[in-house]
């Protein structure tokens, strides 16, 4: 029933996601030490990774503070990961569902991606 309901919200999610353009956001972000919480909040919040993740709760992915605490805060490791550079420590057995979503993610730029992973790390 689990696997049911996680396959269903990974359908809507992966509609949703498709829908929404990861290039369209027409800002610039400027990354340094004081801003890359900022900055990577906000980027986590426009590319929608809201719609599975919160800080302190599950949704349908881990928190980021789950997530932080896997990787032990290293940041570099997660953006690895969303880069698509290694595979998860986090839910290793529902990876199958987060792929669709690190499709979209290597189309992010660099800078964004490293921003996000800091941002995540940061919630240990």
């Amino acid at each position: 029933m689990k696997t049911t309901i996680n396959l269903l919200l990974l359908l809507i999610f992966s509609f949703v996601l498709l829908s929404f353009s990861f290039g369209s956001v027409e800002k610039s972000y400027t990354i340094s030490t004081n801003q890359t919480e900022l900055d990577g909040k906000t980027l986590f919040n426009q590319k929608a990774c809201t719609l599975c993740h919160s800080p302190e709760k599950v949704i349908v992915g881990p928190s980021l503070r789950q997530i932080a605490k896997t990787y032990g805060g290293d940041h570099k490791a997660i953006l690895q990961f969303l880069s698509g550079q290694a595979n998860p420590k986090v839910h290793p057995e529902e990876f199958t569902y987060m792929k669709p979503v690190l499709t979209q993610l290597k189309k992010m730029k660099a800078e964004e991606r490293e921003a996000i992973a800091k941002y995540i790390a940061s919630h240990q």
